[in-house]
């Protein structure tokens, strides 16, 4: 297993909201101080319920293989999509929004 990469105690971030099958989410998004991408934070729009819970955990669980050198892509591969081709679940939803920040950031140096 590969070792964890810690983070500094300040980093930058950047905070997004997106909708996954009509449910709205909040995402903040932490960056190495390389500028590689290193966690995620999520809330869904009712604080406290079973989804939020379910968003915070998944968050932490994509942070981990982040923190551990995974890509977003690598990430995203492994997860199950619907047959058009979009994210089965709100873990492939994140994992797409990473993916655009990402190709936002490659595109913006």
């Amino acid at each position: 297993m590969s070792e964890r990469m810690h983070l500094p105690n300040r980093r930058g971030a950047v905070a997004i909201s997106f909708t996954h099958r009509d449910q709205r989410f909040r995402a903040h998004i932490g960056y190495f101080a390389g500028g590689g991408l290193a966690e995620i934070f999520l809330d869904a729009a009712r604080p406290d319920s079973a989804l939020d819970a379910f968003a915070a955990d998944a968050a932490i669980l994509i942070s981990l293989l982040l923190q551990r050198g995974s890509s977003p892509a690598e990430i995203g591969h492994a997860l199950r999509r619907t047959p058009d081709g979009s994210p089965a679940s709100l873990i492939g939803a994140a994992i797409d929004q990473l993916q655009a920040i990402l190709h936002d950031d490659e595109e913006h140096q």
